[in-house]
């Protein structure tokens, strides 16, 4: 109730309640089971003790505009386990209440929708080898797109790709050439709407890795991105936008936000008026 964006804990839910720790995760669990609580066990739907009604994955899943009914059943199955999870396709079936082949072909349908986005996920043994998939982790989204940039932000893309390419691990041993057409090409990818954090989570896949052909390898992993950045569901439904990197207007301090526009160090307020250059003026308040 104090602070909405930070959960309490399972244990400390107990100790307001006096339940111990496996009786507090089986009354959640009920709870969630009459679809008093949303899928992180933490969010109500329906009345309850006063705290405000949070959108959750699951209210989102059932007002969405689904291609089907299927595809509707399948969305809020899914959603039941969060805005992001990993699920196999006996599970979601189950859920969904309908047969594993049904749920396979509505599938391509939430994906074609830009409702939901798959990464498959290798089971990888302890040689490095690779044997088989575990089941595919899933991202609900929204069906929007990022608005491509205009206007001085057009103009800053090749900057925003130098840096980039700058924060990418394993692009080294690289000539001038292969540097210049790639900050081109994110460049291009800036320009159609991905924000900056998304595309690097995108390229830099690998923590040491010496790719033998550094500017081939980066145009193989663009290749594999859509034109266009889909959002996330979560952060349309809590009015967020991609994750990106400014500095604050006032102290030039860089920091990390997931506000739309003009953003503060402090949110609305700057924390560091006094690095203010030429110091912030001093505001009298006449009575």
């Amino acid at each position: 109730m104090a602070d909405p964006e930070t959960w309490l804990t399972t244990v400390e839910i107990g100790k307001v309640v006096g339940l111990k720790k496996r009786a507090t995760q089986d009354h959640l669990g009920h709870l969630f089971a009459k679809g008093r609580i949303d899928a992180d066990r933490r969010t109500p739907l329906v009345g309850g003790l006063g705290q405000p009604l949070l959108p959750g994955a699951q209210q989102w899943a059932a007002a969405i505009v689904a291609p089907d009914p299927t595809c509707a059943k399948c969305l809020v199955a899914l959603a039941a386990y969060g805005w992001e999870g990993q699920i196999h396709w006996d599970e979601l079936a189950a859920a969904a209440g309908v047969s594993k082949r049904t749920a396979e072909r509505h599938r391509a349908h939430l994906i074609a929708a830009d409702l939901v986005a798959f990464r498959p996920v290798p089971n990888t043994g302890q040689d490095g080898k690779n044997y088989g998939r575990q089941p595919d982790r899933f991202t609900l989204m929204s069906g929007l797109t990022a608005p491509k940039l205009a206007g001085a932000a057009w103009d800053e893309a090749p900057a925003v790709a130098a840096r980039v390419i700058e924060r990418v691990r394993w692009f080294v041993g690289y000539t001038e050439e292969a540097r210049s057409n790639a900050v081109k090409s994110v460049t291009w990818c800036l320009r159609n709407g991905w924000p900056e954090e998304a595309l690097l989570r995108a390229l830099d896949v690998s923590e040491n890795r010496q790719a033998y052909n550094p500017g081939g390898y980066l145009s193989k992993l663009l290749r594999k991105l859509p034109t266009e950045y889909a959002v996330p569901a979560r952060q349309v439904a809590r009015g967020e936008v991609a994750e990106r990197r400014v500095d604050c207007p006032i102290c030039d301090m860089p920091f990390k936000t997931k506000m739309p526009g003009r953003v503060l160090c402090g949110g609305a307020v700057c924390l560091r008026p006094e690095l203010a250059n030429p110091p912030a003026a001093n505001v009298f308040k006449i009575a």
